[in-house]
């Protein structure tokens, strides 16, 4: 295994957000381990926590609302010079060490996955597109709306409701404005098939070097 491929880590938000990671930035593989206990925790106990009012359906507002707090809590831990804001050396920062940048050979991960879709029969696999594979700089500038050179917390916020709003409209395959178990189960198995054809396809094109 090539030094390259120890440091992929397939980066995944924390909890149902997570989904989108996969469609949206897969870096790291690492995590998983990392994140020890929570790896056993089911479909079900994961849509319970997030269905708060315990309707047995996911509402948008139950998946956005917690994304303030997420917020804060992201801008407080990189935030290294407390100065309120990020700037792209700080956004940059991993927990897990430095990833590396996956945008110069996004395209053939593309078609690696698409290939491997092909070949397994997996529906669940969903083929992400090159620009889930964006560099830290160009993940920082879209998330710097008013291109100040840094992000500040309305931005991150914003950032990370869009999201929120993306993984619940993907989750809610009969737009009926809500997410049942099914659905979100149904999610989590694309998440699971999905991460696992990137990393596969990651390890295999940075082996051929």
């Amino acid at each position: 295994m090539t030094k390259i491929t120890k440091q992929i880590n397939i980066a995944v938000l924390t909890g149902l957000i997570s989904i989108t990671a996969v469609f949206s930035a897969p870096q790291v593989l690492a995590e998983k381990k990392q994140k020890g206990g929570k790896r056993g925790h089911s479909a079900e106990q994961k849509f319970n926590r997030i269905d708060v009012d315990q309707s047995s359906e996911i509402t948008l507002a139950e998946m956005t609302e917690p994304t303030v707090a997420k917020a804060e809590k992201k801008l407080t831990r990189k935030d290294k010079d407390q100065d309120g804001v990020l700037s792209l050396e700080e956004f940059s920062q991993s927990r897990h060490g430095n990833a590396i940048d996956l945008s110069a050979i996004a395209d053939e991960i593309v078609l690696c996955v698409s290939d491997l879709k092909s070949e397994t029969g997996d529906e669940n696999i969903i083929v992400p597109s090159a620009d889930s594979f964006l560099s830290k700089e160009e993940k920082f500038n879209t998330i710097d709306a008013d291109a100040n050179g840094a992000i500040d917390l309305s931005e991150l916020e914003a950032a990370m409701e869009t999201k929120a709003t993306s993984v619940f409209d993907m989750m809610d395959t009969d737009e009926s404005s809500s997410v049942n178990l099914d659905e979100f189960t149904a999610a989590s198995e694309s998440k699971k098939a999905t991460k696992k054809a990137i990393h596969q396809c990651v390890q295999e094109l940075t082996d051929e070097d």
